[in-house]
């Protein structure tokens, strides 16, 4: 008889949104680092498939309907840029407002990885994860390395079993 953990219990394939926040991005002002990780999510992620990408500004209504008509679509959503302090930095409160319920680990764990990596600063770090409708939506900051930090560490991790109890009961 084969004894399966509850944690083996897993969906195989899962579709992954990006929005992207960025006011200079979105203007055309600088670089958008975080698509050549979009496109590769297959190979960062077993089973994950980029369904959308989305770049919009730093505009609460704009971040809200995007991720809004994103978790439609895929059981990961990933809300890049705007967990810092500056006044700009409006990503998680855009989301909190239409979660019903919040995951605080994933923020918790973040910015341990990010400490060891970038040391003190790590503090600063707002990203969080929440739930809406059947997905979970990952608010990460918009540097690239803490985009791949939060996909390799954790998102890639432990989605397909968080969207396999997700949906277990729908």
């Amino acid at each position: 008889m084969i004894v399966m953990s509850h944690r083996n219990y897993v969906v195989e394939r899962y579709n992954v949104c990006f929005v992207v926040t960025s006011d200079s991005v979105y203007k055309g002002l600088k670089p958008d680092d975080i698509k050549p990780i979009a496109e590769s999510i297959g190979n960062i992620c077993r089973g994950a498939s980029l369904y959308s990408y989305s770049v919009v500004p730093n505009d609460a209504e704009r971040i809200r309907g995007e991720v809004i008509k994103d978790v439609e679509k895929c059981e990961v959503v990933i809300v890049t840029g705007g967990t810092g302090i500056s006044p700009r930095d409006i990503s998680v409160e855009a989301i909190k407002e239409v979660a019903y319920r919040e995951l605080p680990g994933f923020g918790e764990i973040f910015r341990f990885l990010s400490y060891r990596e970038i040391g003190v600063d790590a503090y600063l770090s707002r990203a969080s994860a929440y739930i809406i409708n059947n997905a979970i939506v990952f608010i990460v900051p918009g540097n690239p390395n803490a985009v791949k930090l939060a996909l390799k560490e954790i998102i890639c991790v432990i989605a397909p079993h968080a969207i396999y109890e997700l949906k277990r009961h729908h």
